[in-house]
């Protein structure tokens, strides 16, 4: 497994070498930009299924973690949906050759919305995190 590891990390830093080096000496960066961009969303997508399939094994050994996993998941399906709920999508006055579809607004506003919870998730949870081991202390 750890051999495995790091020869997918060394094949990842090459990639990401090579399409650096690419990047920067190509005149016409529009097109590496577009490059970069597919290669992030391969990554976010790898990473998404990976997230998802490496646990399995260890999920089937203990189910109550299985349980746990599927909270977090619908939790996640939760804001993810609050945020799409919550954006608005409207149209925004700028000057562009081609303006962005209400559909793409709406996409883009649910990512902040979702943003925006999740930051606000976190620092709850930093704040929630340290009264709680200030009160156990008192204890």
């Amino acid at each position: 497994m750890q051999k495995g590891l790091k020869i997918f990390s060394a094949v990842l830093f090459v990639l990401i070498a090579i399409l650096a080096v690419l990047f920067y000496s190509n005149t016409s960066s529009e097109g590496m930009v577009e490059a970069i961009l597919y290669f992030a969303y391969i990554l976010l997508a790898l990473g998404a299924v990976l997230a998802l399939v490496l646990p399995m094994p260890m999920l089937f050994q203990y189910p109550k973690k299985l349980k746990k996993m599927l909270y977090t998941i619908i939790m996640v399906v939760v804001v993810c949906i609050l945020g799409y709920l919550l954006a608005s999508g409207a149209p925004i006055e700028i000057n562009m050759e081609t303006p962005p579809t209400e559909n793409v607004l709406k996409l883009t506003d649910t990512a902040l919305i979702i943003t925006y919870l999740m930051l606000a998730a976190s620092i709850l949870a930093i704040v929630g995190g340290g009264v709680k081991s200030i009160i156990d202390k008192k204890r």
